[in-house]
């Protein structure tokens, strides 16, 4: 495995710290897939590179993109492509692979915003008891790891509603995850106050807002 990358020169614009950030990000969620409607593999690594399968490394570029627009360190941005790679990538030196390639500083924001999955258990049976750890754990994050969950949390919000819109039966969506619309609305509304408390009038907060009024309609219908 390679060192980690130096910080480029002042004044260019490539970032040897990001290109680490998706190579390891890409490599390890390849053939992971986005849950979504019209893959009956659920997001499962078979079934391939079909047409309706959105790969998984389009969510980690997307929450990256966000955060860019609002400015934040390459650092930040490195985390937030590998916000996913230790609860879902099958490295079982994963904490080492993102130490060595991209440094502790990554690392320990990445380990701020990782879920215990409690791997073994039934994803659906633990949901609850995760979720509530998430919206705890926001209350004492580091700012720039609220700044990485709150650009996830809206990907996910804005992934899901352009699913929901092309849908003929907004059920179909729902029913591929492992909780059901009200409960999804109860864990989206919990972390966005969460998010708010920690960041105030932050324009990821304004868009959190306005997402999750547009998800309601779907949710309680």
């Amino acid at each position: 495995m390679s060192p980690k990358p130096n910080h480029p020169e002042p004044g260019t614009l490539f970032s040897p710290l990001l290109e680490a950030a998706v190579r390891l990000a890409a490599r390890g969620h390849y053939h992971q897939f986005r849950k979504n409607a019209g893959d009956e593999n659920n997001g499962s690594p078979s079934g391939d590179f079909l047409p309706n399968r959105v790969p998984y490394i389009a969510h980690l570029m997307g929450t990256m993109c966000i955060l860019s627009r609002v400015g934040v360190r390459d650092e930040v941005l490195a985390a937030a492509v590998l916000h996913d790679y230790l609860e879902d990538v099958p490295d079982p030196d994963g904490r080492e692979s993102i130490r060595v390639s991209l440094g502790e500083e990554v690392l320990s924001l990445v380990l701020e915003v990782t879920e215990h999955k409690r791997h073994g258990f039934d994803q659906e049976d633990t949901w609850d008891i995760r979720k509530r750890e998430q919206l705890d754990h926001v209350e004492r994050m580091p700012q720039e790891a609220v700044l990485i969950k709150a650009a996830d949390v809206l990907h996910n919000l804005l992934s899901l509603l352009s699913d929901l819109k092309a849908a003929e039966e907004p059920d179909t969506v729902w029913n591929s995850f492992n909780a059901g619309a009200e409960r999804q609305l109860w864990y989206f509304t919990g972390v966005i106050d969460a998010v708010e408390r920690r960041l105030g009038e932050h324009p990821l907060v304004k868009e959190l807002l306005v997402a999750l009024t547009r998800l309601k309609p779907f949710a309680t219908s």
